[in-house]
């Protein structure tokens, strides 16, 4: 227990609050591998460092000290080749080690949560060691999900780990989610694929027919010899002046795009973003308007870089067009002395047309081709998305009744707790949802803040007492006295009383933090064994009483 008392005398401006119990916690999160937090992070420049001392699976003690202005390292000390700890060899005279931070937490995370390829594929150990380290504000939302807008996945994959599930069945979850969505994305339009492969072998078939009659026309098509060689020029003109004509429409499209273009950045407003907040009555603050404003200064010159690409393309394709209609103007003056010569027939003229016409068919007969291809191709891919979506869940249901045994005495252990603390039945509930694991509790007076803070401390001493009697687990759980916010005295004390039962009997530490104004000490049945849990009290009358010697903002 982390206490912090009121001292008598002290001024009515001081606070129980503030006093360092949350940053004792926080800094036992700091040194087994945690990221600072802001309050953390005013500890920098004051040349301190912080030790941890443990007892190593197997009974090795060792200590790590990590200090904020270098909080890349951590300083390993003790019986260090009995815990089994990696580069050894790279221990000084004075017996320490010191590693990275990643290589740290992946050390704890086998000698604590992971089995055989769970160190190199499953959870990272702080996102597990989240759920028994809870002193955060949004820690305490939800029993399955110790960070706040933790993404689902994340909590699939964590919780189903904890629970001794198969959580490699998390990432198949996802795998297959991603690609329904991709399939999603491929669809176009009200029909289904199969209506709309229906619709496009019909077409297909009644273009090949046309096609294939077009060509046998073709076939049977004959030119008088004497026209051979200026039709050869005919034609061979009339595709080099096509050429010209569809690169012209091309590049008059580009050139037409890049003056929308430009006009379109031109038009922009600048203070859009500024604007939209305003309309919203969200006033922001100096730094965010600074921000903006050197982000629109940025936008500008990107703005100026870009119309001057553009400018220098416009010219580049209207130089390309020019060059491109002096040629045709050459050419069409050929081709139309030719045409003159073959016109007495006007056997050209009706080939030609042919030509162009069965050239046509051929081109929309392997759009369409194509486009069926590429039906087919996603509706075998949505087929194979269903198949593999029924393995899944089949694999998933399978799992769930084969490991029921190994969270059994979670389930039970969590509405033994929640019965004896509310006098109703509560329960966890484990199942399979439509995106994989699917992780609640079933409460009684279901909206009370509470009610739901009691579920989260349920659900922590059912599942570290489970890790206790399988080796696994930290070996201790933390809860910071948000957990007993709004949680009336009779419960709280009878809480403190399980968790302390527990600890004894499952052989783990329980880490309390509490002000005295809310230890519920009337109801306790032996304040004495309350008292001898104390391991440090902090007071507010003065900032030596605090637990660094002074007081940080703790404001985040």
């Amino acid at each position: 227990m982390v206490l912090a008392e009121r001292t008598q005398g002290a001024a009515v401006t001081e606070s129980r609050n503030g006093l360092g119990k949350t940053t004792a916690v926080a800094l036992i999160d700091f040194c087994l591998g945690a990221n600072m937090g802001e309050h953390l992070r005013q500890m920098v420049g004051r040349g301190w460092t912080f030790k941890l001392d443990l007892v190593a699976p197997g009974g090795a003690e060792i200590s790590a000290s990590r200090s904020p202005d270098s909080p890349r390292d951590v300083v390993l000390a003790g019986d260090l080749a009995r815990a089994r700890f990696p580069d050894l060899d790279q221990m000084s005279i004075a017996g320490e080690v010191v590693l990275g931070v990643r290589k740290w937490t992946s050390w704890l995370g086998r000698v604590t949560f992971y089995r055989g390829r769970d160190a190199e594929q499953g959870p990272s150990f702080r996102s597990l060691a989240k759920h028994l380290i809870r002193f955060r504000g949004d820690s305490f939302i939800d029993p399955f999900r110790p960070v706040a807008n933790q993404a689902a996945a994340d909590v699939q994959l964590e919780n189903a780990f904890l629970l001794d599930l198969d959580w490699s069945l998390v990432e198949e979850w996802g795998s297959l989610k991603d690609r329904k969505n991709r399939l999603a994305l491929a669809q176009s339009g009200d029909l289904d694929v199969g209506a709309q492969i229906a619709d496009l072998e019909a077409q297909c078939v009644r273009l090949g027919r046309r096609a294939e009659r077009m060509q046998q026309d073709a076939a049977h098509f004959e030119v008088l010899p004497e026209f051979r060689d200026v039709e050869n020029r005919v034609n061979s003109g009339s595709r080099k002046l096509k050429q010209l004509s569809n690169s012209n429409v091309a590049d008059r499209q580009l050139l037409q795009m890049y003056e929308r273009q430009i006009d379109e950045e031109r038009s922009n407003s600048e203070d859009w973003i500024a604007e939209l907040f305003d309309d919203a009555n969200v006033h922001l603050g100096e730094a965010v308007v600074r921000s903006l404003e050197e982000a629109s200064d940025f936008r500008r010159e990107v703005e100026r870089n870009r119309e001057s690409y553009l400018q220098t393309e416009i010219r580049r394709i209207r130089e390309r067009v020019l060059l491109r209609e002096a040629e045709q103007e050459q050419l069409a003056g050929q081709h139309a002395e030719d045409l003159r010569l073959l016109d007495s027939g006007g056997a050209l003229e009706d080939f030609a047309e042919l030509q162009k016409s069965l050239a046509e068919a051929l081109t929309e007969l392997a759009e369409a081709r194509a486009r069926l291809a590429t039906l087919r191709n996603l509706s075998e891919n949505e087929a194979q998305v269903k198949r593999d979506e029924l393995d899944i869940a089949s694999r998933t249901d399978l799992d769930l009744q084969e490991r029921f045994s190994r969270r059994e005495p979670i389930i039970a252990r969590f509405g033994e707790i929640m019965e004896m603390l509310l006098g109703e039945s509560a329960d966890i509930r484990v199942r399979r949802g439509r995106t994989g694991f699917m992780f609640e509790t079933r409460l009684p007076r279901t909206g009370s803040s509470g009610v739901n803070l009691m579920a989260i401390f349920a659900y922590d001493i059912a599942l570290t007492e489970n890790l206790q009697a399988e080796g696994r687990g930290l070996g201790f759980l933390v809860h910071d006295s948000l957990i007993f916010a709004d949680v009336d005295e009779r419960q709280t004390a009878m809480a403190i009383d399980i968790a302390s039962r527990s600890a004894v009997q499952y052989g783990y530490q329980y880490l309390l933090t509490m002000n005295s104004d809310k230890v519920p000490w009337s109801e306790f049945r032996n304040q004495d064994e309350f008292r001898r849990s104390m391991v440090l009290t902090l007071d507010d009358g003065s900032p030596s009483g605090s637990l660094l010697g002074l007081r940080l903002d703790t404001s985040e």
